[in-house]
């Protein structure tokens, strides 16, 4: 496994985001959750401090001219030297963001375990993990990959798969940051979806080698418009630790 996704284990979109991003607040949510809870092993990133405020972006253009530009979700993240980290993920309502957090998750490489937190019910979910730091340069890997879904084609009845290329985007910097780009295509064929010509959905990654994150994931899928997550805010300093304990009223379950 390569460090990029090493990092996604702990810090996002996502969903948390080698996934394929989707339009909708309770989604988002919905998914950063399924990921917290579904990797058993995790990967801690020391020295390299940050908090930063991410936002992801639904934008779509339907057949009747309608045009949608909508924020669904704002994803607040924390790491402190030593790996530590936390995710505060916020639904957003008519341009709004909500006061509380729908879901916060902590990831104490220390200690061990990762913790999911219910601010509006004062409990928090204990979860024992494995994990190694990660400590040096990264290693960029293979950018993210459309899941392919299989189905029979009308003329062959074989199974139809997306044909899937990668490119590389360069480098750039976001918010002072340095980034290197890819993106990935799929072009899914005739009857693979019931569609009648083929669909492509293109991918695009830009991922800093110096924080071990995304700054930016993008997907254009012309069944769902373009869903767009990005970093917004950084600040390259420690994190108040108080971020990374679960507050003395929570009621802890072990699982």
């Amino acid at each position: 496994m390569t460090t990029n996704y090493k990092m996604r284990d702990v810090i996002c979109v996502g969903a948390v985001l080698g996934v394929i991003l989707c339009a909708g607040a309770t989604g988002s949510v919905a998914r950063a959750q399924s990921a917290a809870l579904s990797a058993p092993h995790v990967h801690a990133v020391v020295g390299s401090p940050f908090s930063s405020v991410a936002e992801e972006r639904h934008t779509q253009t339907l057949a009747n001219g309608t045009n949608i530009d909508l924020v669904n979700s704002v994803t607040k993240q924390y790491r402190d030297a030593e790996g530590r980290t936390r995710q505060e993920h916020y639904s957003v309502r008519d341009g709004q963001t909500a006061d509380t957090a729908n879901l916060v998750e902590i990831f104490d490489p220390t200690q061990g375990v990762r913790y999911i937190l219910n601010e509006r019910l004062h409990t928090a979910q204990a979860y024992r993990i494995s994990q190694a730091p990660i400590q040096g340069d990264a290693i960029s890997g293979a950018p993210n990959t459309p899941v392919a879904v299989n189905g029979p084609t009308p003329r062959s009845g074989e199974v139809a798969r997306p044909e899937v290329t990668h490119a590389s985007l360069g480098n750039d910097s976001m918010l002072g940051v340095e980034v290197a780009g890819s993106r990935t295509t799929a072009v899914y064929p005739v009857g693979s979806r019931g569609n009648d010509q083929p669909i492509t959905v293109v991918i695009e990654t830009w991922w800093s080698n110096d924080l071990h994150i995304d700054m930016l994931r993008k997907q254009d899928d012309p069944r769902t418009g373009l869903v767009e997550w990005r970093v917004t805010q950084i600040e390259r300093a420690e994190p108040d630790a108080a971020l990374f304990v679960v507050p003395a009223d929570y009621a802890v379950t072990e699982r």
